[in-house]
């Protein structure tokens, strides 16, 4: 790094980290208020509306429902220093039914705001452009798939994000070609229809349907020990019958299909489970009907040159960091942000919102979420961000690495 960048990225660090400290208290009521106010996927009108009106109130120019979805939107911060590439950050909101924010999307959704008010900051000596994205239904409906296929992605250099990870801030140090950084994730709704009766005085008469989903479990767990170690099936019984006297005309089940390789998971287990679900129809007589239910999540491609970067921010921000890990830093969860980093360079940064552990997808990691080890991480995520945004948008030496990394690992 030259004398001059250094000196530019020092001016860059200081403005974004007074504007962020100085917003501390507007940004940590958000994140509350969010996180007060849980909604489902494409649900988000209350989160999506307070935040974009945050960004309203501090003079972003913000278009909503973008890419067709009511719930989505962008702010442009257009830099001053002529032109370059446009990096985007993105935010996550919505929350899980019954448990609330148990992944912590309040927390994702304060750190893109506070990197915003960073990259505003320092706008007029940016050369390029960034861009702030309100990223709906993360959780299973799969909103930046759509915002991708309509194109709202189009023309980005590259993104970053973040998301809370227990009680551990991992930056990985190296990842191998083919490694993943997440589970690839598809999921269905296996449906069987059978035949009612009264299942005591005429049970001969009936095509018992529960039995079929009830085979299809049994099945499923014995296929399991023929699949690769990291590949997980887990499902729910959504339709069982309405009264135990009355033969099950109707019974359904939903599954999740997740595997670390995309491939392995399009052309391998999706067909072995269709197998054992024609096969449970076959052994009953019910009639089989598959209904695609999660949109497909590719895994998350690793781009060490931005895990770097962000690392390095993040240590001369005073985080604490735990020891560098070799790959799989996303544990055994999925996201749609895999997609966007099969796409371009990415990088979701994991962070820690507690001293123990606390487990994803529960009533805990609920109300960890506004703990104030949680707000007071994820705000020096946020400053984080806006300073590896700004180094990707003033040194074109790093983000063509980042491209080259990217280009070498998609192949």
């Amino acid at each position: 790094m030259t004398d001059q960048l250094a000196r530019r990225k020092e001016e860059i660090a200081a403005r974004s980290n007074s504007v962020i400290d100085e917003s501390r208290q507007a940004l940590l009521d958000l994140s509350k208020d969010i996180h007060s106010h849980p909604e489902l996927n494409y649900q988000e009108h209350y989160s999506s509306n307070a935040l974009a009106g945050f960004l309203e109130s501090r003079d972003f120019q913000v278009e909503r429902g973008i890419g067709g979805l009511e719930t989505a939107f962008r702010a442009t911060i257009p830099g001053g220093g002529g032109e370059g590439p446009t990096i985007a950050v993105l935010a996550e909101y919505d929350a899980l039914p019954e448990i609330g924010h148990g992944c912590g999307h309040n927390l994702i959704a304060m750190g893109a705001m506070g990197a915003a008010l960073g990259l505003q900051a320092n706008a007029r000596d940016l050369p390029g452009s960034a861009v702030v994205i309100g990223t709906p239904a993360e959780e299973g409906g799969g909103g930046k798939i759509r915002l991708l296929e309509a194109g709202i992605f189009d023309g980005v250099d590259a993104t970053l994000s973040s998301h809370p990870f227990s009680n551990r801030t991992l930056v990985p140090a190296t990842a191998t070609v083919g490694e993943s950084w997440s589970l690839a994730m598809v999921g269905f709704r296996y449906m069987f229809h059978g035949k009612a009766a009264h299942a005591a005085a005429t049970p001969e008469a009936g095509i018992n349907a529960l039995n079929a989903v009830i085979h299809l479990f049994t099945g499923i767990d014995a296929l399991r020990q023929h699949l690769r170690d990291d590949v997980r099936i887990h499902g729910i019984i959504t339709d069982g019958g309405m009264a135990p006297n009355v033969v099950p005309e109707f019974a359904a089940a939903n599954f999740m299909l997740r595997c670390r390789d995309r491939r392995y998971l399009s052309d391998v287990v999706v067909g072995k489970v269709e197998q054992v679900a024609e096969g449970a129809a076959s052994m009953t007589g019910a009639r089989l009907e598959i209904q695609e239910f999660y949109p497909f999540y590719e895994n998350v491609q690793p781009n060490v040159t931005l895990a770097q970067a962000a690392g390095r921010n993040a240590k001369a921000l005073g985080m604490k960091m735990d020891e560098p890990a070799s790959g799989r830093p996303g544990g055994g969860g999925s996201t749609d942000f895999g997609n966007v980093s099969q796409v371009m360079p990415g990088f979701e940064m994991r962070y820690a919102v507690s001293e123990e552990p606390v487990a994803s997808h529960t009533r805990e990691m609920t109300e960890t979420a506004i703990t104030d080890l949680a707000l007071s991480n994820a705000l020096l995520v946020a400053k984080t961000l806006s300073l590896t945004a700004s180094d990707l948008l003033c040194d074109a030496a790093l983000l063509e690495s980042a491209k080259a990394e990217f280009a070498e690992r998609s192949g």
